[in-house]
């Protein structure tokens, strides 16, 4: 195989608005922000920045963002972003008489945990009717699409089902982020669902809440997630992914029916949070197509101890795309592709 595996993102562009606090507000408190800065994101232009980095810029492997952005600087100046860290953002409009997405972040400095709030703008225009045709024709698409909702819900409904329908079938990974409910047969049409543990709750109904000191909070987080991922098994998810945070991720593997268990690094100065899940989710996405090109198995386990390591070197940096990691900057994964000192397998 001599063609570079290809990953293709479809979804959001936003220019983020960031400000750093000692603490959050209270309701009607004012306070003095310690800083402001704005950056480049999305949670479809962050996973492909993500998978670009990690893959050396586009060295190993091509990535394909498809969105659209609007006729304002923030648009021009994201497609000049993503284009220096080697993302091909050929697929990526310019609609006139919109604004491009923005996003408002506020990190509180303490923790390195935010809030976000987003104006979509720009990129509610991703239609079913504004795909690119090469996404699905079989002798141009991608290794595997990977999808968020930050684009009009119609538009990932219809990506699902007709890669699930042509053949060979495109795998899709799907973070559905921000949650909202789903019509439950799109689960057993995507590779690798992967969510975190509101957008699980939210999803499958299970409270994720927990009361128990920190030394059983991850036993309970366990349980919780091995109940949210038979839920969504039993609706024919195949691969599956429950991302908890500081405390590690859940997952499914269809293939061999095994639920494990990876403990998250102990980072112990957080920076920043933002982006450390897109960048999970893109690790994953060329873990998958490097393998694939490589003409070996992926195993869910191996994708997640790969995504696991890149996600906790993002939360170390400031800002979102700066400090999503490059390949070299981590270690090779194992040969095997499957092994962990940091893991618990369940049978």
């Amino acid at each position: 195989m001599s063609k570079k595996p290809t990953i293709a993102v479809v979804g959001s562009l936003n220019f983020d608005l960031v400000t750093r606090v000692p603490r959050l507000p209270e309701l009607g408190e004012t306070l003095t922000a310690k800083s402001f800065g704005t950056n480049c994101g999305g949670k479809g232009a962050n996973q492909a920045v993500a998978a670009a980095r990690l893959a050396d810029r586009c060295e190993k492997v091509d990535v394909k963002m498809v969105g659209a952005v609007g006729s304002d600087g923030f648009g021009n100046e994201m497609k000049q972003q993503m284009r220096k860290e080697g993302v091909d953002v050929e697929d990526v409009r310019v609609v006139d008489g919109m604004s491009s997405g923005v996003a408002v972040i506020v990190v509180e400095d303490s923790t390195g945990d935010n809030r976000i709030m987003i104006t979509p703008g720009a990129n509610a225009s991703v239609t079913p009717s504004s795909l690119p045709s090469w996404l699905f024709n079989p002798s141009t698409a991608p290794d595997i699409i990977v999808l968020q909702l930050e684009i009009p819900l119609e538009t990932v409904q219809y990506i699902i089902n007709q890669s699930s329908q042509i053949q060979p079938r495109i795998p899709v990974i799907f973070n559905p982020a921000p949650a909202v409910p789903l019509d439950e047969s799109i689960y057993s049409k995507v590779e690798i669902l992967v969510v975190n543990e509101t957008e699980a709750a939210m999803l499958s109904g299970v409270d994720f809440a927990v009361r128990e000191e920190a030394a059983e909070r991850q036993d309970t987080l366990k349980r919780k997630a091995k109940e949210a991922v038979d839920w969504f098994v039993k609706r024919g998810a195949r691969d599956v992914v429950i991302t908890l945070g500081p405390y590690g991720a859940y997952y499914y593997d269809h293939q061999s029916g095994d639920q494990g268990w990876f403990n998250a690094h102990q980072i112990a100065n957080v920076v920043d949070s933002t982006g450390a899940g897109d960048t999970f989710v893109g690790a994953i996405a060329v873990n998958y197509v490097q393998l694939k090109h490589a003409e070996r198995e992926f195993c869910i386990e191996g994708g997640v101890s790969v995504a696991t390591d890149a996600a906790a070197w993002s939360v170390q940096r400031s800002g979102t795309w700066q400090s999503m990691p490059l390949g070299k900057d981590l270690q090779e994964p194992p040969a095997d592709n499957s092994s962990s000192s940091s893991k618990s397998v369940l049978h």
